[in-house]
């Protein structure tokens, strides 16, 4: 027992010392520890590291961990992470975060390792069975050596500065944490990337890595998958030497909010002010929408768009969309299942359909949203969208409908497609219909003897809906086109999903005991397991934040102990 509680406490000091050291002994950097010139300025607003990565404190990954593993059902894992840190952890001040700044030092990234302590020497005599003596400089900077690598350590009023060479300790500020300004104990986890801080140089190296890449890549396809796939990858690879480029700055935060009773994680992204990178972004705006009634607290899910978009924007999406098509065109031309005839009518209903994509685009905005309600035996889903010509969209539909019924004529379970059953407040209704076999009886759960899909088609949308009675739902989002007036308090763009319902429904469908688990978890939650996401522009850019409601963790750990005692009972436990 006493061997094993020491290899046990060996390793948590290996993998402490990994924490604190590791980025500072990457494999790629560490012969510039002989050749490194003196190093720049002090890091600050005007000298910037280009990564800033912040784990949060020790106390607060402590209450997190315990938190997300009660919220599991695993409550000895957030107890064992405990011991564990308070075991090794001594000397360091629990209440503030560890961070990595990674300057460039001769066109190379230096890391330097931030400790929030005030006597770093207390913590590195634990770590002495681990590093061997600490040796101290004139100056009085630290030396250790980890492995065949040496580190140096300076303390820097309640921190300690770790880095591979010695110049580099004194571009760390002395209050580090300015460099981590919403970050550190805001997240568990945030990482920042500054990319004008890369030298030119550096950037078009990667770039010309890439192209390199490439270009090997080609030379080992075949003649025709080359020129098929050539003019797709280069507009790849110049949307990718653009960003690379242009990019200013990108942000990720993981966070435990416990008092939200949610996870985290959010993102955004900026270009630099000016450049044609930025301009994409310049005229993203909510609007006004005819599908906005789709964000209802009711729905089991929902999904809603309505923004506007640059011409910048809309160039971009035309000439994505061409080098695409050329790569798909190409593989039904070459494809042996298909008659010539059939390859011609199937490439002319793709050039149709991107040609009104593009066209609904170039009127500069996108409006769009769809729902899903459902419960126990009731589920319906319903979407709309904005397009620039209703009426092509239809023919669109009647076209390839046309060459379906080719192709199934005579069979018993053939669709049976219905156009122009009339009209609803300006919109064209059609029904497509099928019968659903007596032996599938989970589908005839789901939409009853006859699957019917239900499509209109007004002069600047398109409508859809699936369900038992999802016609009056449908009908109901047209009525709605015209009242919304929230355009000004909505994000661009919104997902939101709750689990219990949907459970709900697949339970009657199907009764499963972990789904049965998750069910009755969530029905004591705090909250029916929620997961939303929300997309907003910001100055040059763009930013997320995706969300996972703690009822959705119960859940999962509520369906993982059920696998478990559904294994365990078929072992024989």
């Amino acid at each position: 027992m006493g061997f094993s509680n020491l290899s046990i406490r060996n390793r948590i000091t290996s993998f402490v010392i990994a924490i604190t050291m590791g980025a500072l002994l990457s494999p790629s950097s560490l012969p510039a520890q002989e050749k490194l010139q003196p190093a720049g300025a002090a890091l600050g607003v005007d000298n910037a590291p280009v990564v800033v990565v912040t784990v949060a404190s020790i106390n607060k990954l402590m209450q997190d961990v315990n938190y997300l593993s009660s919220l599991a059902g695993q409550p000895q894992a957030g107890g064992m992470f405990q011991m564990m840190a308070g075991t090794f952890t001594q000397g360091i001040d629990m209440t503030q975060p560890i961070a990595v700044l990674v300057p460039m030092v001769n066109g190379m990234p230096e890391p330097i390792a931030v400790i929030p302590t005030a006597n770093v020497k207390t913590v590195l005599k634990r770590l002495e069975a681990q590093t061997g003596p600490v040796d101290e400089l004139d100056d009085g900077t630290l030396v250790i050596a980890v492995g065949p690598n040496v580190v140096y350590i300076r303390q820097v009023g309640n921190w300690a500065i770790a880095a591979r060479s010695r110049d580099v300790l004194s571009m760390a500020p002395a209050d580090p944490t300015t460099l981590f300004t919403g970050m550190g104990n805001s997240y568990d986890l945030a990482f920042r990337v500054k990319m004008q801080q890369i030298p030119a140089e550096t950037r078009d190296m990667l770039t010309a890595q890439l192209r390199q890449g490439f270009e090997q890549a080609m030379a080992q396809q075949s003649e025709e998958e080359a020129e098929a796939t050539r003019k797709m990858a280069e507009g790849t690879l110049d949307q990718i030497q653009m960003m690379i480029e242009q990019s200013d700055e990108i942000n990720f935060g993981w966070n435990v909010d416990q008092t939200a009773k949610e996870m985290v994680i959010d993102f955004s992204y900026t270009a630099l002010q000016g450049t044609k990178l930025a301009s994409l972004y310049g005229n993203q705006k909510p609007i006004p929408s005819a599908f906005g009634s789709v964000i209802r607290d009711d729905a089991a899910g929902y999904m809603h768009v309505a923004s506007s978009i640059s011409p910048e924007a809309v160039e971009m999406t035309r000439s994505s969309l061409n080098n695409s098509l050329g790569a798909v065109r190409s593989a039904i031309e070459n494809s042996d299942e298909m008659t010539p005839d059939q390859q011609a009518k199937f490439v002319e209903l793709i050039n149709r359909l991107a040609d009104l994509y593009v066209d609904s685009v170039s009127e500069g905005k996108v409006d769009m949203g769809g729902m899903l309600l459902a419960n126990e035996d009731d589920f319906r889903f319903v979407f709309g969208g904005f397009v620039s010509d209703g009426n092509e969209a239809a023919q669109i539909v009647k076209d390839l409908a046309a060459e379906v019924e080719k192709e199934v004529a005579g069979k018993p379970d053939a669709p049976r497609f219905k156009f122009d059953q009339g009209q609803y407040n300006g919109v064209t209704m059609h029904v497509i219909e099928a019968d659903v076999p007596a032996r599938e009886e989970e589908a005839r759960r789901v939409f009853g003897e006859m699957l019917q899909v239900h499509i209109g088609t007004g002069p600047k949308a398109v409508y859809l809906a699936v369900g038992k009675d999802s016609e009056s739902t449908l009908k109901k989002l047209i009525d709605a086109g015209g009242q919304d007036a929230g355009a000004g308090n909505r994000p661009l763009g919104q997902v939101r999903i709750k689990l219990l319902p949907i459970l709900q429904f697949a339970q009657s469908v199907d009764d499963n005991e972990a789904v049965a688990a998750m069910i009755t978890t969530l029905t004591g939650a705090a909250d029916p397991g929620v997961v939303t996401v929300i997309s907003d522009g910001i100055a040059n850019g763009t930013k997320s934040r995706f969300t996972v409601g703690e009822g959705l963790i119960k859940a999962i750990g509520a369906a993982a102990a059920q696998a478990q005692q559904q294994k365990a009972a078929a072992r024989g436990f």
